[in-house]
């Protein structure tokens, strides 16, 4: 399950799962995509998930959804990826900004002098070509966050037309009120729907009452941060991902739940391969050593309740306080 998982994540940039934790269907998986939920391998009928379905799809946090079974809903998220479509003053520092934060950077301009090497030494790729090009330039992804900086409404409702047509993260717009409005207006024209367009973030950015074009870089970085943590997501561990991806076998350890103060988050990953050797992380302290001491015993799909309040914590060492569930699953 986990081979597939960490392969679409660096397809898609997003993979979202769900796991049934209790009850007498516990221990089935199934991947949701826009289309709905779909088993792992084909060999499990899908049509259990039905009942599901629209709650599952419907969920944006990595989180246990409670009722007749728990299911553990998990949302991954890695190597996001900043689209520029235009290369003007505003671009580079939003480029330079972004990269600091994580983003692999692309910038397309329909201008060959702006789209350079020159003026974005940090972008992973640069394309130049007609903004009518975007679809057949730029692969889909869905971790893809895109800022629409062009010089013209023409070019900003050009990108806007085939994005909204895409899965995305983020879709953001620079401009005036009245030049949003306008743009706006034309793609309600073209049959583009009120929720699309709410999607979209115009005037791009975080009011900040910035003028020059870093401080504005500074509002629009800002805001796509704001959207990247709106969520709880599953945090990729790559020490995991590679253990998995060499094909070990052992025993995954999820944080599945948390309450109060405790050293990670829910998703955070630690994997205890056959040999005993373990990669990544679920604390740290006494609760990670009695995580580990548990493995390899553990049935698959086993929660387990760790206290770090009270007495609770001070026999497990730990003094942050709060509680957190583990799920044990043997891979």
């Amino acid at each position: 399950m986990y081979e597939k998982i960490y392969h679409l994540l660096e397809k898609t940039g997003c993979v979202k799962t769900a796991m049934v934790i209790s009850g007498t269907h516990k221990g089935r998986k199934c991947l949701i995509g826009q289309d709905g939920c779909r088993s792992f391998d084909g060999t499990e009928s899908e049509d259990f998930w039905t009942e599901y379905e629209a709650e599952l799809m419907n969920c944006q946090d990595t989180m246990v959804l409670h009722g007749k079974e728990d299911i553990f809903v998990e949302i991954y998220a890695k190597n996001p990826r900043l689209i520029i479509l235009g290369g003007g003053h505003v671009s580079q520092p939003v480029a330079q900004i972004c990269k600091m934060l994580g983003f692999h950077i692309t910038v397309m301009d329909d201008r060959e002098e702006f789209a350079t090497r020159e003026r974005f030494p940090e972008a992973d790729c640069l394309i130049t070509g007609s903004f009518e090009e975007l679809s057949e330039r730029i692969p889909e992804y869905e971790n893809a966050y895109y800022v629409i900086v062009t010089r013209g409404h023409l070019g900003d409702s050009t990108c806007a037309r085939q994005i909204l047509k895409r899965p995305y993260s983020y879709l953001g717009m620079i401009g005036s009120k009245n030049k949003v409005k306008l743009t706006r207006d034309k793609l309600l024209k073209e049959g583009y729907t009120e929720n699309q367009l709410n999607t979209v973030h115009a005037p791009i950015g975080i009011p900040l009452g910035g003028q020059m074009p870093a401080e504005i870089a500074v509002s629009i970085a800002a805001e796509i941060v704001r959207e990247k943590n709106k969520y709880k997501i599953s945090y990729v561990d790559e020490t995991v991902e590679q253990a998995v991806r060499e094909k070990k076998q052992g025993v995954m350890m999820t944080i599945i739940s948390k309450s109060g103060s405790s050293p990670r988050g829910t998703g955070s990953k630690m994997f205890l391969d056959q040999e005993g050797r373990s990669y990544g992380s679920v604390g740290g302290g006494n609760v990670e050593f009695q995580a580990l001491k548990h493995a390899p015993e553990a049935a698959s799909t086993e929660v387990v309740r760790y206290n770090l309040s009270n007495q609770g914590g001070a026999n497990l060492g730990m003094i942050c306080g709060g509680q957190v569930e583990i799920l044990f699953e043997c891979v």
